[in-house]
């Protein structure tokens, strides 16, 4: 292969084939260089040599592009920042393959964080790499596979808060019946039966005509019974994909003060059901709404409702 040999005396070649005066004083700080990592404001303030032995200490051994911090990458891109090298930028170039390899395989396993990282260094080596496009795009996946196994591990979790009705049966006395004949026996007559849902219902909103043609996944809010000022802009929350995917309902009631101009402040979550999967989106929906401008403040509440529609399947 092309790179089969590079990570050996190819790139340490090309390392050393930098400015001429540096490599005494770099092979004397070679053997200490790259103990430790350096954070980049550390980087930033080192001096050009000791810089140098750290990139090429890092390159004898290796690290081209882990760990952070500490590796041959790293280095040589600081060192490219302070001065324009034909070595350093054709270290960089051989090293660049070998980025894109880990990038891969990182984003292939899972391991998101360390891909992330690595993708950082590729774009920096090469603002126009052509696999820039394709990584970033794979990354976007990879973590919405993620965000969606997080969501059903939630839901799992949310189970035991999604009961069914509870029916409560009235301990008011039966009510003998009538009957026609005297002596004939008196049969009780059955007590009524309540059904209490967990979560009321909530008031149905109007919807435009565009929802009725395309039936969607439905967050609606409830006001508090309060003199507020006129509702100006509303915003309809984002149904979690992971609660959507699983056909979870809920609701948030969201705490928020309403400022003199009508800007909404101070979002919170004060209850939510279930817990941990719709909070985070009823808060950005908070963040859109605006009220009329008045001359007071006001403190109030609004519970956002998710609901979905009726499923076709059933």
């Amino acid at each position: 292969m092309r790179f089969a040999g590079l990570a050996g005396a190819g790139l340490l070649m090309l390392a050393l084939a930098g400015c001429e005066g540096a490599r005494a004083p770099a092979a004397q700080e070679g053997s200490a260089a790259g103990s430790e990592a350096l954070p980049a404001p550390v980087l930033e303030q080192m001096e050009t040599q000791p810089l140098r032995a750290r990139a090429e200490a890092a390159l004898r051994d290796q690290r081209l592009h882990t760990p952070a911090g500490d590796n041959a990458v790293e280095y040589y891109l600081a060192l490219r920042e302070r001065e324009s090298d034909p070595g350093v930028a054709a270290a960089l170039g051989e090293m660049q393959p070998y980025v894109l390899i880990a990038t891969e395989q990182a984003l292939a396993q899972q391991q998101l964080d360390e891909g992330r990282r690595l993708l950082g260094l590729l774009a920096r080596m090469d603002t126009h790499a052509p696999a820039l496009p394709r990584l970033r795009e794979s990354l976007r996946v990879a973590q919405e596979r993620a965000d969606r196994e997080e969501g059903a591990r939630i839901a799992d979790a949310a189970k035991p808060a999604l009961a069914t009705p509870v029916q409560v049966t009235p301990t008011a006395p039966p009510i003998p019946a009538r009957t026609n004949s005297p002596g004939a026996p008196v049969t009780p007559t059955p007590a009524p039966v309540t059904t209490i849902a967990m979560t009321p219902p909530a008031t149905p909103e109007p919807v435009t005509p565009k929802e009725v043609a395309a039936p969607a996944p439905v967050a609606r809010t409830e006001t508090a019974p309060t003199a507020l000022p006129r509702l100006l802009q509303d915003a309809a929350p984002r149904y979690p994909l992971a609660a959507r995917n699983r056909r979870i309902e809920g609701s948030v009631q969201v705490a928020f003060t309403i400022q003199p101009d009508g800007r909404v402040t101070d979002a919170r979550a004060v209850s939510a059901q279930p817990e941990g999967l719709f909070e985070q989106a009823a808060l950005a929906a908070a963040a859109r709404w605006h009220f009329e401008a008045t001359s007071r403040r006001v403190t109030t509440t609004r519970t956002v409702t998710f609901r979905l529609p009726p499923d076709p399947n059933t």
